[in-house]
């Protein structure tokens, strides 16, 4: 048959799925007396469990799909209703009909299916509950099914244990994954009866239920402490299936002699224990594996959207999924732009790039497509290097990955890099050459003055002489300074008080800013402020600027400002700043930006290598050296570290 029960409302006695005929089938087998099942519309008999067969000595296929009335002597009694208590005479087959007392019971809101318990009058009933109330303990193990937590479903199953059997004393073990035993995580003893720890041995012994009574052989733990305790019985069965034991369910009673039908209902009971424990483990499985996918998932899109790379993801249609920050930031463009936008249609630029497309569309991957320029949304091209990868499972192509690595840094260093090398070639070559120049310069300088010394002083060609005198001169000085300038630092580095240099340096030059109209001021935040440095060349330093100071203001005057200060220009790094300014006309924008570089300068006569020296110098110190200039006055900071500055 393919009927099922209907299921219940919340108020009723069943929840959740349909039940069909074969679980009440085993419903009516547990039942300690015998029992039927009856459609009410149809006053059909749909199910009879062994007791009622046995009692009535019809087969199944005889009293299954029988009506109710045939089987009573009394043929114009009126149908059942939910509630109702009957007493008639039951027909048997090939025998005389037996009175018994029939009680009815309602399995769903309309009443359309009723569970008719049946009661021999002329014997004893055999166990101490009324069937009504074995039928309502038998049908609360639906509860278990509605448990979250393991402790919380053990300890019903032994509540659920007390009810049905009538016993206080019950226990759980549970089997140890590291370690081949039971432990006794669940317990309703009165008193301590039951050991708390089990051997493989006897989880092995205990693997079917068994009921042990006094007389019998004791072959575990379990039977050997029910002696001692002198219990009337001691039954178990195993939590789990074959092959994948949970635990144990033992029970027992030192007073009360065992149930009939006991062993049947236990195991019925420790089944559906075990379903609700393999449900939670599941649960808890799926729980588990959800938290580390889920897990995994962060950890991916992090990576993805931390990425420095640009990565588009696309469909096997060549279509564009989604793509992370750093490609939105690459082309311009936002993820939601760009999705479900052919690939070629964002990405402009490489002809390279629809081959390596279609090949991934084939499973090949393209790992280096070499430098190709690419386009952002504004049109402004960059130089890239792009990967294409598909994504395979199981020889299917689930989406093309495209990573994209902006590589206009690399380029700049590589463009710069380039330039240092040959500025490094041409500073070694200029060494040289400036090494080579300096004599033919010297020996023409002594020419001039020996010819000069021949003439007389009112000759027309003296000024002549003087003029080319005055060439050599500056070119001598031009060639010092590129000498100056190409000789590697070897600076001696000590502890030196910077106050005591500036000061012996501003008194050599206090004659020379008078002359020039030029008022010197000095301050001095604390006094004795000590840096890491050779004196010699910081004292080209503070020179060089001083001069340069003097220079810009030689033809109006001025005032020449030396500040020394503690600084936090980095943080926990203690430093000294040296300020150095002037209220001269100030650098002229043009220069300003590359005033530290060779052969800069804003002097009609100057070499352009001063302030190129002085930034070298403090760059060996380990230090710094800025400049903030505008109309009207020029600051040069130099910052030199402490001896405990690292």
């Amino acid at each position: 048959m393919s009927q099922s029960v209907p299921s219940s409302s919340r108020n009723t006695l069943w929840r959740g799925k349909n039940l069909g005929l074969t679980e009440f089938t085993s419903l009516l087998n547990l039942m300690p007396g015998p029992a039927l099942l009856l459609d009410r519309a149809r006053a059909m008999v749909l199910l009879s469990n062994s007791a009622a067969l046995k009692l009535t000595s019809f087969s199944q296929i005889e009293i299954n799909g029988r009506l109710i009335e045939d089987l009573l002597s009394d043929r114009n009694s009126t149908p059942f209703e939910p509630g109702e208590q009957r007493d008639v005479l039951l027909v048997r087959r090939n025998r005389t009909p037996v009175a018994v007392h029939i009680s009815a019971y309602a399995l769903d809101p309309m009443g359309q299916w009723l569970l008719l318990m049946i009661d021999p009058k002329d014997q004893q009933e055999y166990s101490d509950k009324d069937d009504d109330e074995v039928l309502a303990d038998v049908l609360n193990f639906k509860a278990l099914f509605e448990i979250e937590d393991v402790s919380v479903l053990f300890n019903t199953t032994l509540n659920l244990a007390k009810e049905l059997f009538g016993t206080d004393y019950a226990c759980i073990y549970q089997a140890q994954s590291d370690y081949p035993q039971l432990v006794k995580c669940a317990s309703i003893e009165p008193k301590d009866v039951f050991p708390e720890v089990l051997s493989e041995t006897d989880f092995y012994r205990l693997a079917v239920t068994t009921v042990w009574k006094p007389g019998k052989q004791v072959f575990t733990e379990v039977h050997r402490a029910g002696r001692v305790a002198k219990m009337a019985y001691v039954a178990s069965t195993a939590l789990g299936h074959e092959g994948a034991l949970l635990g144990i369910l033992v029970i027992g009673d030192p007073e009360k002699s065992e149930k009939p039908k006991l062993s049947h209902l236990l195991d019925y009971l420790g089944n559906l224990a075990s379903h609700a424990l393999q449900r939670l483990i599941l649960i808890e499985h799926l729980r588990s594996e959800n938290e580390r996918y889920e897990n995994t998932l962060a950890i991916r899109g992090s990576l993805v959207e931390n990425s420095q790379e640009g990565i588009l993801v696309a469909g096997p249609d060549l279509k564009i999924i989604e793509m992370n920050s750093a490609a939105e930031l690459m082309l311009d463009y936002t993820d939601l732009e760009v999705r479900m936008q052919p690939v070629e249609n964002v990405l402009i630029g490489p002809e390279r790039l629809l081959p390596a497309l279609q090949n991934a569309t084939k499973g090949v991957p393209t790992h280096n497509m070499g430098n190709v320029s690419l386009h952002r949304r504004t049109g402004v091209s960059f130089p890239a290097h792009i990967q294409v990868i598909p994504v395979l499972k199981a020889d299917s192509l689930l989406a093309i990955l495209i990573f994209i690595n902006d590589v206009s840094e690399h380029e700049q260093i590589r463009l710069r890099t380039q330039q240092l090398e040959h500025r490094a070639v041409l500073g070694e070559f200029t060494a040289i050459f400036a090494h080579e120049v300096r004599n033919p310069i010297n020996n023409i300088s002594t020419g001039l003055q020996l010819l000069s010394s021949r003439i007389s002083d009112d000759d027309p060609h003296q000024d002549a002489i003087n003029r080319m005198q005055s060439d050599c001169t500056r070119l001598n000085h031009l060639m010092e300074s590129v000498l100056a300038f190409a000789r590697p630092l070897e600076p001696r580095f000590e502890p030196m008080d910077v106050g005591i240099l500036m000061k012996k340096i501003l008194d050599r030059w206090r004659p020379r800013l008078a002359r020039v109209n030029i008022n010197s001021f000095y301050q001095e935040s604390e006094p004795g402020l000590q840096i890491m440095g050779d004196p010699r060349s910081l004292e080209q330093v503070f020179t060089n600027l001083i001069s340069n100071a003097v220079e810009a203001m030689s033809q109006k005057g001025g005032t020449l400002a030396v500040r020394i200060t503690k600084s936090e220009f980095i943080a926990n790094l203690p430093q000294v700043e040296v300020s150095v300014s002037d209220n001269g006309p100030g650098i002229p924008d043009e220069i300003r930006e590359h005033i530290f570089e060779p052969f800069i300068t804003s002097k009609s006569g100057g070499t352009g290598l001063g302030l190129a020296i002085t930034k070298r110098i403090v760059i060996a110190h380990q230090g710094s050296i800025t400049v903030n200039s505008f109309p009207g006055g020029t600051v040069f900071h130099v910052y030199l570290p402490t001896p405990h500055g690292e």
